[in-house]
Parts: C-alpha cells; sequence; structure tokens
C-alpha cells in the first residue's frame, strides 16, 4: 500500500484532501502539507522528510511543476535510496482521487506502478476539457 502526500502552495493541498475524502473516503494513507503563510520551506521539508524516510511507498502529487513545494519533494526523493518513492506534479483532483482507488484502497504490486502511474496521468489528461458554446 502507497502513501499519498499532497503538496502545494496556500490551503491547495488541504482543499484537495477534503474533496478527496469526499469522495472515497477518509484515508491514513493521504496526507496534505500546505506551503502556506504559517508554514516556512525549512518547516516544511522537516515534515516531508520525516513522512519520507519512515514510509517505503509514498507518492508526492504538488500542484504546480517548479514550484518551492514540488522543488522540496524532488529533491529529498532524489537524494532518498528508496526505489518506491515518486513525485508527479501538475496535478487535478481527477488523478488523486484515480490514485487514492488504486494506491491507498486496492493493491497496485510495486513491479507496477510506474505503470500504473503513467495510465494515471495520461487518463487525467483527458478529464481537462474546454466547452463553449461556440462548438456547437
Amino acid at each position: 500500500m502507497y502513501k499519498l502526500v499532497v503538496v502545494g502552495h496556500g490551503n491547495f493541498p488541504s482543499g484537495v484532501l477534503s474533496s478527496v475524502s469526499l469522495l472515497v473516503g477518509e484515508n491514513e494513507n493521504i496526507i496534505g502539507l500546505d506551503l502556506d503563510a504559517n508554514e516556512t520551506h525549512e518547516g516544511f521539508e522537516n515534515k516531508l522528510k520525516e513522512i519520507l524516510d519512515n514510509n517505503d511507498k509514498v507518492i508526492v502529487l504538488a500542484d504546480l511543476t517548479g514550484g518551492a513545494p514540488h522543488q522540496i519533494a524532488a529533491r529529498l526523493i532524489l537524494e532518498s535510496s528508496k526505489l518506491n518513492q515518486y513525485i508527479i506534479s501538475g496535478i487535478n483532483l481527477a488523478l488523486v482521487v484515480d490514485l487514492a482507488m488504486k494506491c491507498c484502497l486496492g493493491e497496485v504490486e510495486d513491479e507496477d506502478i510506474q505503470s500504473e502511474l503513467s495510465n494515471s496521468i495520461n487518463e487525467s489528461k483527458d478529464t481537462t476539457v474546454l466547452i463553449s458554446n461556440r462548438m456547437m
């Protein structure tokens, strides 16, 4: 079972967790770390490092590619010697719900995880659509 850690600016992670809890239920393996006005980069890094150090299977989900939460998580994961820790950035709710169902409620085999992550990312891209009356 994997642990999902949603990281991001402001209260984005808390908001995502609120929605995920409503859609799939509470789950102790889904965590949010807000990098907001009340949290320093050092404090955020220490909290994330503790999670990564204490769990072998972690998928970090970041709001923005290149943002501070993404940069901190990427560095910590790259410095780690653990093989089953990943980071995905530029997330949307569809992706988080899909991964929660697969990785926290279902069982994904370690040898299949990269394929499952890629599939989930591709499927979530399809959920972003533009609807306009000009399309009629």
